[in-house]
């Protein structure tokens, strides 16, 4: 039974066509049909014939990368490194090279490659062409790019949790010593006035834990998009937040010229809402008596906007590019806090395709406001 299916596979290959491996269009027909970029460059680097693959990878027609050469649509940066390799094929010191470099898209936009380079010479040993494969890695590198910068930010921020825990846990060590030593010597006025003093030290290691956490939640769990009304947000955040201190001093008002419902992520949304009003809240200049908070929204063509502004503290100028990272204090005095909040809201606005962003104002307050971009109208509804 089986010899009798071997012969029948046998008889269909035999019987399949014959592929002419010395016909004229071989070459052409396989550079055509490639799945990757093919193309053969003269030794000025002008373009002579370019597959649809490569085409589609920097965007150019035929026609349009026939009148111009590979120098033109390669990054600065990458031109020199390529040119001494085209070199020295050219010298016959080398017979191919491999590299990954950048090229220009029609777009501006910059695409990522693979290249692989082979030099045609004629019977004279003359260099006719150089043959080139080029292969698309933007989204690899991007991957390598994203897991990388994500490698640092956790080694970052297990050496910073662990800095700031140790200092706690340290301090308590040391006052639970002097404790049990009053309490040894029957000192207990002593003993009492001690662990009330180490309060903060607890309460700030619960803080920095309930940061901690609240980083595992936003980078792990995931959460579906619904219809969020943007005004019952703020002015639900503003409630939850009425307890805060100096609150009633505050002139807070709200002006939506956006009402409506994003589809959105809305613990997320409503985070980088509680952040920003409660940092406003908090970092308030006291000694202002017409400190005021105020709420805005609008949407652009392709954008919703939620600004949230005030008149106090502000952020100085020498800070403003550590803004949005962990463990940052700017305002120890007004607030201890972990340092975590804007990084948090960072990483929320991230997730919901959104931008975050700080300005001053012409007057030089303190203000901050936040850019919720990257929200197409189909994602917006009027109600």
């Amino acid at each position: 039974m089986v010899k009798k299916i071997i012969s029948k596979f046998r008889e269909r290959i035999l019987s399949a066509p014959q592929v002419d491996l010395g016909h004229k269009d071989m070459f052409r027909l396989a550079m055509e049909h490639s799945a990757i970029g093919m193309a053969l460059i003269a030794p000025d680097g002008t373009w002579l014939k370019v597959n649809k693959a490569v085409c589609n990878i920097v965007g150019y027609s035929e026609r349009e990368l026939l009148a111009i050469d590979f120098q033109t649509i390669t990054h600065p940066d990458d031109l020199q490194a390529d040119l001494t390799f085209v070199k020295q094929l050219l010298a016959n010191d080398i017979q191919t090279y491999n590299m990954e470099k950048r090229y220009f898209h029609k777009s501006g936009s910059l695409i990522w490659a693979k290249l692989t380079v082979s030099l045609v010479r004629d019977d004279a040993h003359q260099p006719l062409y150089f043959i080139s494969q080029i292969q698309d890695i933007t989204a690899q590198k991007k991957s390598s790019e994203a897991l990388l910068s994500a490698k640092r930010e956790m080694e970052e921020f297990a050496y910073r949790v662990t800095h700031d825990l140790r200092s706690p846990l340290s301090s308590m060590d040391y006052v639970m010593n002097m404790v049990a030593e009053y309490i040894k010597k029957g000192d207990l006025p002593k003993a009492l006035k001690t662990l009330q003093a180490s309060q903060n030290g607890i309460a700030k290691l619960s803080e920095l834990v309930s940061g901690v956490l609240d980083v595992s939640k936003i980078k792990l769990q995931d959460e579906a998009s619904l219809p969020v009304d943007v005004s019952d947000v703020v002015y639900e955040t503003l409630d939850a937040l009425s307890h805060m201190e100096n609150f009633t001093r505050l002139d807070i008002k709200t002006q939506f010229e956006y009402i409506g419902t994003l589809q959105t992520k809305p613990n997320k949304f409503t985070q980088v809402v509680d952040n920003f009003i409660s940092n406003a809240i908090k970092y308030q200049d006291t000694s202002k008596a017409n400190s005021f908070i105020r709420v805005v929204t609008y949407k652009t063509k392709h954008e919703f906007v939620l600004e949230v502004q005030d008149n106090g503290l502000g952020v100085p100028s020498i800070h403003r590019d550590k803004l949005f990272q962990m463990f940052e204090r700017f305002h120890p005095k007004a607030s201890i806090g972990t340092g975590l909040g804007l990084y948090m809201v960072k990483k929320s606005a991230d997730l919901l395709g959104g931008h975050l962003s700080y300005s001053v104002p012409e007057s030089g307050d303190g203000s901050i406001s936040v850019s919720y971009t990257h929200l197409t109208l189909p994602t917006i509804y009027s109600v």
